[in-house]
């Protein structure tokens, strides 16, 4: 592995040996990355780093950057490079503990990992202008799996949030099976966050196509999307803080307004409507005083679409994961939030508190703490 060029920048972690293997840790090439309180993990698949995709990098990483700027963290690239087999990691091992990867007589799987070094660098040094004051760092994880190592990188360290992109391959899963998105909600116990980038004047955002060459740009040559408005939909549901913690981070970084929007049935009691403005009070607690903030109260039988008629008009939706449901009733009733992150005009980001209630139940203790103090 070369020692002076951008490459060394990353890290290249193989996944631990099994068991019954002589070597007794995982092996790392490249410097020790200092890790701040709060790390944003953000997988980056083997799509998104091939040249032609024409991946648009900063729109790829606004969020990811956002998260972290909010919470003085840094943002952790993790390139996944995934190969057939337990045989096909041993090359890899046995140049990174020689201190080498660039060899003459590498292995294919050593050329395929030196490659996917190589891209992570190029994004690296491109999208660092996303968040001047946030630290980005790459690694290269080397597994045989790509689920299993995602989790075993999200169970190394505490104060870790993985942002997840829907429409890649991390969103397939076979017959009557999991995806890796879906794996990863359920399972991760750290906070999980999930982007459905949208559409923007007909074309997939995450692309940059040149209109006029019929070509896709450059890396260096895309544009973070701008982000002008922001739709918080409210609930009681578990994840309803961490998804506010979102909408503000994204509305801090892009100084846009938040549009909080509760959605409640025409027949609902006295006290459901009572509760229905505190909620919106706690949500506009959370977003905090820096942030701009439009309280819509909406009746209607039909809350899903309503949700996606007002996601239709803003640039941004942050929403809380849905409640835990059995197989039937996630059958029978699908979540307005899988409604919404398979829409193709809308950017969507579903947050899922590692939490549940301990999040919410905290800013209720902290709201109530500054209201019995402005009493005094």
């Amino acid at each position: 592995m070369a020692t002076d060029g951008t490459d060394s920048k990353v890290r290249i972690a193989v996944q631990d040996p099994p068991k019954d293997s002589e070597t007794d840790e995982p092996v790392r090439s490249g410097p020790v990355i200092h890790t701040p309180d709060y790390t944003i993990v953000v997988p980056v698949t083997g799509e998104l780093l091939e040249p032609e995709t024409g991946v648009n990098a900063r729109r790829l990483l606004q969020m990811a950057f956002a998260l972290a700027e909010d919470n003085d963290g840094r943002v952790l690239l993790v390139g996944v490079a995934t190969l057939d087999d337990e045989a096909s990691l041993k090359p890899i091992r046995r140049h990174i503990e020689a201190g080498e990867l660039n060899t003459s007589d590498s292995s294919p799987s050593v050329k395929f990992v030196e490659e996917r070094q190589s891209q992570l660098a190029q994004i690296v040094d491109i999208v660092q202008d996303l968040g001047p004051d946030v630290s980005v760092n790459a690694t290269v994880r080397v597994v045989t799996d790509t689920t299993t190592g995602i989790l075993d990188i999200l169970e190394s360290r505490s104060d870790m949030a993985v942002l997840l992109l829907r429409g890649t391959s991390l969103d397939e899963g076979w017959f009557l099976s999991r995806s890796t998105i879906d794996t990863i909600l359920e399972e991760a116990e750290c906070d999980v966050f999930v982007e459905n980038l949208g559409t923007q004047s007909g074309n997939n955002a995450l692309y940059i196509p040149d209109v006029d060459e019929h070509t896709v740009a450059s890396l260096a040559e895309s544009e973070a999307e701008t982000i002008d408005s922001v739709l918080l939909p409210v609930g009681t549901g578990p994840h309803s803080a961490l998804a506010a913690e979102a909408a503000r981070a994204v509305a801090n970084a892009a100084g846009a307004p938040v549009t909080v929007l509760h959605v409640i049935d025409p027949g609902a009691s006295g006290t459901s409507r009572v509760d229905a403005k505190d909620l919106l009070k706690f949500a506009e607690y959370v977003l905090g005083p820096e942030v701009t903030v439009e309280i819509e109260i909406q009746e209607a039988t039909d809350i899903t679409e309503v949700i996606v008629e007002k996601a239709q008009t803003h640039d941004f939706t942050s929403i809380g994961a849905p409640a835990q449901q059995s197989r039937l009733e996630h059958l029978v009733f699908e979540p307005v939030q899988e409604t919404l992150t398979q829409r193709s005009d809308v950017t969507v980001l579903m947050a899922r508190d590692s939490d549940r209630t301990i999040r919410s139940l905290l800013y209720r203790w902290e709201q109530g703490m500054e209201d019995s103090n402005g009493l005094e």
